[in-house]
């Protein structure tokens, strides 16, 4: 069994609960009623398609997202 790590990005949705999606893994994002929920639905989601990627014998994608925040003077 191997360690993944992946970046997530987890946004509240207007209608209340999460949004959260896995941007090195398409196609990979759940919703979810509270923080906590969201982040255990997308991890499951995120084993599925490992598993799925590993049975068809498609690599695992390493994680190439990089998070950062921008100083914008307006």
């Amino acid at each position: 069994m191997s360690d993944y790590n992946f970046t997530v990005i987890v946004e509240p949705c207007e209608e209340g609960g999460y949004y959260a999606e896995c941007p090195s893994l398409p196609g990979c994002h759940v919703q979810g009623e509270t923080y906590e929920k969201t982040l255990n639905e997308l991890r499951h989601a995120i084993n599925g398609m490992i598993e799925d990627m590993k049975k068809s014998g498609e690599e695992i994608p390493r994680d190439a997202v990089t998070v950062t925040s921008l100083r914008i003077a307006a």
